[in-house]
């Protein structure tokens, strides 16, 4: 299956992928029933979170499931498709809804909060995902987790086809590097 833990190629001091895109095995170590829609990555309680590439919030959210996360669109990919990303199990927002974020850009750590919300599974990590459509402000009803911020959650874009190096490779961010508009760069620093 495209985008396997085993199918992606890290640069040197990148962190590991913990539970990849459309993993049946979720960030604590047990199945899980949906394919994953994202990307987990574990991190030490004040890791920071990286804008993936230039955007603008649209929310900041303390989502009762998944958490503190910030929903950033990112204009169109490569494709011309809309990228919407989540950044979900956070500990700290840096940002608030409406601002503009660049790429490279902290915008958020990870917290000890991981017992706190039953999404985050016990395991201090940043949920990494991928839609086409926000849902609006109006129907979010009773929904959760990444529905409450995504129209199209359970359909999540694989981010490893966006890559800034290509498709499966993962590229951390450096600050004199230059990039594509529409491709991203790794959401957490690398060593």
């Amino acid at each position: 299956m495209w985008g396997a833990v085993s199918d992606v190629v890290y640069p040197p001091g990148a962190p590991r992928i913990a539970s990849d895109f459309h993993s049946l095995v979720g960030i604590n170590g047990e199945h899980r029933g949906p394919p994953h829609q994202g990307i987990d990555i574990s991190g030490n309680n004040g890791q920071p979170i990286l804008a993936a590439a230039y955007g603008k919030v649209l929310e900041a959210t303390d989502e009762h499931c998944w958490g503190p996360t910030i929903a950033v669109d990112h204009g169109k990919d490569l494709d011309a498709h809309k990228i919407i990303a989540l950044y979900g199990h956070l500990g700290e927002m840096l940002v608030g809804a409406g601002e503009q974020i660049n790429r490279g850009d902290v915008i958020a750590r990870l917290g000890n909060n991981q017992y706190d919300y039953e999404c985050i599974a016990g395991v201090r990590n940043l949920h990494f995902q991928i839609g086409r459509e926000n849902r609006d402000q109006y129907s979010k009803g009773d929904h959760w987790g990444w529905e409450f911020f995504l129209e199209d959650g359970d359909r999540g874009v694989n981010p490893h086809l966006y890559w800034a190096g290509g498709r499966g490779e993962v590229t951390c961010f450096e600050s004199n590097g230059t990039y594509k508009p529409g491709s991203l760069t790794y959401p957490v620093p690398c060593q």
